[in-house]
């Protein structure tokens, strides 16, 4: 496995008072992420503002250093770029690139479910996504339809890889893995738990502690797949454990009017075995599928995407309308350079 020959992005001498926030377009546990435009340049950024002190006392200060890593050595363009970091004595800030019609997600929800054509494309490009993380050994573990934006041009880009994993040689595919843990005696334990990814997209080995592969990712693929098809994800309960409990049976119900290539590719994808999976040892088999006949995968990145529904332009008077989180931050960015501290620093390379 090659690291990208792309130099890390920089850590900045930079406060939020250079920034102008125009609104907040996304949320996790422990950042929250907003729009920003650089006074200076005059370039928007998807500003991701992550609370120091959650990380330390929740003692996830790997999750975001392992982010960063991760992003930084890839580059490529369905994966969205790290462009800067910075920090102050209450937040981390990481300036990654803006995707401006929403998630993919947001498509889904808003059109009820999407045509067979458009799933895939779209799924296609997730493929070339997961090939480019494969040969960095990297498996992603949160692949999910908000974790999928769309760009200017509405082709996709893969955000949020504080639950990425790099992975080694041996554990790159099942059958790697099954050979490490014959040699070793023992199975290669996954890193974390379900709670490192969404509940309704988690592979079935993650949640019965078994080895962790790239192949976790084709099982979430396959859930993306069947909710681009469905407007649902396949295994949705009326609670978590309900869930789990569908997932580790592969239990759903095919939905009606699928073409047989795409209801084959949901199976062939959502195989509680991973080494049964299709793509699991070599992604050209899942290239090959019917489901993909048609694709040009050396040009698709070049190719019109499918028709997508904008997310609608910020309208200034409805954000001073409501704009209380703006203007808590805004109050933070002259608050903030005068309280820095040196002495909460933290170190993410």
């Amino acid at each position: 496995m090659t690291e990208s020959p792309e130099p890390r992005a920089p850590r900045l001498s930079l406060s939020l008072a250079d920034f102008e926030l125009l609104r907040r377009i996304g949320d996790g546990s422990y950042s929250h992420v907003v729009l920003a435009r650089h006074k200076a340049s005059g370039k928007e950024y998807a500003l991701k503002v992550v609370d120091k002190q959650y990380i330390i006392r929740h003692k996830v200060v790997e999750h975001i250093r392992r982010e960063r890593h991760i992003l930084d050595s890839l580059s490529y363009p369905s994966i969205v770029q790290l462009f800067f970091t910075f920090q102050d004595a209450f937040s981390l800030y990481l300036g990654l690139e803006h995707c401006p019609n929403g998630e993919l997600y947001d498509q889904i929800r808003l059109k009820g479910r999407l045509d067979e054509a458009a799933a895939r494309f779209y799924a296609a490009e997730v493929v070339l996504m997961l090939g480019h993380l494969r040969q960095h050994a990297v498996v992603h573990r949160d692949l999910k339809p908000e974790n999928l934006l769309l760009d200017a041009e509405g082709h996709l880009k893969l955000i949020d890889f504080g639950s990425a994993k790099r992975l080694s040689a041996a554990e790159v595919t099942p059958q790697a893995a099954a050979a490490a843990a014959a040699a070793a005696e023992q199975g290669a334990a996954a890193e974390g738990s379900a709670g490192e990814a969404a509940s309704d997209y988690v592979s079935p080995e993650v949640l019965n502690n078994g080895s962790l592969t790239c192949a976790a990712d084709l099982w979430a693929l396959g859930c993306v797949v069947y909710q681009m098809l469905a407007g649902r994800p396949p295994f949705k309960s009326l609670s978590e454990y309900l869930t789990f409990q569908k997932i580790v049976e592969a239990e759903y119900e095919m939905p009606e009017g699928l073409s047989e290539a795409a209801a084959d590719l949901i199976r062939c994808l959502l195989h509680v075995d991973p080494a049964q999976r299709i793509g699991a040892e070599d992604l050209e088999e899942l290239k090959a599928h019917p489901f993909f006949d048609g694709i040009d995968w050396a040009a698709l990145r070049c190719q019109p995407a499918p028709d997508f529904i904008a997310e609608p332009s910020l309208d200034p008077a409805l954000s001073s309308a409501n704009s209380s989180f703006d203007w808590e931050l805004q109050s933070l960015a002259s608050a903030l350079p005068h309280l820095a501290s040196t002495e909460d620093t933290l170190t993410l390379e």
